[in-house]
């Protein structure tokens, strides 16, 4: 092995581990983001110069053929024998962003279950007492319970054939971290958002949203900005931290909203900022978007009142069959998620 291969080794492994730090939560996402981007560029220059290194010297040659060929009007084709540049770097299809879990907040550990202690609801407004009072009413209201996550299993199986392992250029075992992390992710941001919180099902907040914390629309068919900036102020009042989490069809149906006057002016705070009231505002496909009567298309609230609970990192294992030349690499983890406070998470509900 040359000097450029063993440093496109050591590249490979820098992104293993810090794979497996985002998962076992060493790192943070926003941290571990700007680090693989630096990997990934330092193994694009790698392989940039194992390509030019290994790339053929130009030959120089006659012209003479070539010429006497163009004045008898023949045809000078590859006929096969032209180069092949194939390129060792897996391309994969685009996924949607997942930009929730970022946000979340995260329990780690080989538990069968955690238990989150929740005070809701907290204590009532303290009322006045005169001096010497002695007979002031102990609290009522306040409630210490907990909340539960038991996390289940997570799988997903991918075939790959002996010749792509054997013949193929791309290193499937140093790729396989990343695709399984992606598919996983993609599960695990759609659960935080639309699981449905039966079975062993994530519990999305769309689907958490308390009866006494909807806010109905003001007309019926896509929200429009006022009903945002009601959905936004309701927050705001609640937390510094908190955002609205929509889909971009209907954040596309409140820019269409035609009224004037005070409403232009929160569709430019919108549309440069991605804010309203100062709320941060969230965009992403996984989110509902149905116009139905009853139907919650927007949600507000602080992600971090919200829990993921994973009991282990991904495993990978390679699995042979009798008779089968494929390897099934079998990926697993165990997850879950729900929502700490169900109180603190506000919904806009469709008239």
């Amino acid at each position: 092995m040359n000097n450029l291969e063993q440093k496109k080794l050591d590249v490979d492994i820098q992104i293993r581990s810090l794979q497996e730090d985002i998962v076992s939560g060493k790192i943070k996402a926003d941290d571990a983001k700007k680090k693989f981007e630096e990997l990934r560029s330092q193994k694009k220059d790698i392989e940039q110069q194992i390509a030019l290194a290994k790339a053929p010297k130009d030959e120089v040659r006659s012209t003479a053929d070539i010429q006497k060929a163009l004045i008898e009007k023949r045809a000078i084709t590859l006929s096969g024998t032209g180069a092949i540049n194939q390129i060792r770097e897996l391309a994969k299809e685009l996924m949607a962003k997942t930009p929730i879990l970022e946000r979340v907040r995260y329990f780690y550990g080989p538990n069968a279950s955690t238990n989150i202690p929740v005070l809701s609801p907290g204590l009532a407004t303290p009322a006045v007492a005169a001096e010497g009072a002695t007979s002031i009413a102990v609290d009522s209201t306040a409630t210490l319970a907990s909340k539960s996550i038991t996390p289940h299993a997570y799988v997903s199986i991918l075939p790959v054939s002996l010749e792509t392992i054997t013949m193929g250029t791309v290193n499937f075992d140093s790729e396989l971290p990343s695709i399984f992390a992606d598919a996983f992710a993609q599960a695990f941001h759609r659960g935080v958002l639309i699981g449905s919180g039966t079975g062993l099902d994530f519990k999305g907040i769309f689907n958490a949203i308390p009866s006494t914390n909807e806010i109905e629309c003001a007309a019926t068919g896509n929200p429009t900005i006022a009903d945002l900036v009601q959905l936004a102020l309701t927050v705001q009042d609640l937390t510094d931290n908190g955002v609205i989490v929509l889909a971009p069809s209907i954040y596309a149906g409140i820019l269409a909203d035609t009224t004037s006057g005070v409403a232009d002016v929160y569709k430019e705070e919108l549309i440069r900022a991605k804010t309203i009231e100062n709320v941060r505002v969230i965009l992403t496909s996984a989110a509902p978007s149905v116009l139905t009567a009853g139907s919650t298309v927007a949600v507000a609230g602080r992600l971090d009142d919200y829990g993921l609970g994973m009991a282990s990192e991904i495993a990978i294992e390679p699995i042979k069959k009798v008779g089968d030349t494929n390897t099934y690499f079998q990926a697993s983890v165990f997850a879950n998620g729900t929502t700490i406070v169900d109180k603190n998470f506000y919904g806009l509900i469709t008239k």
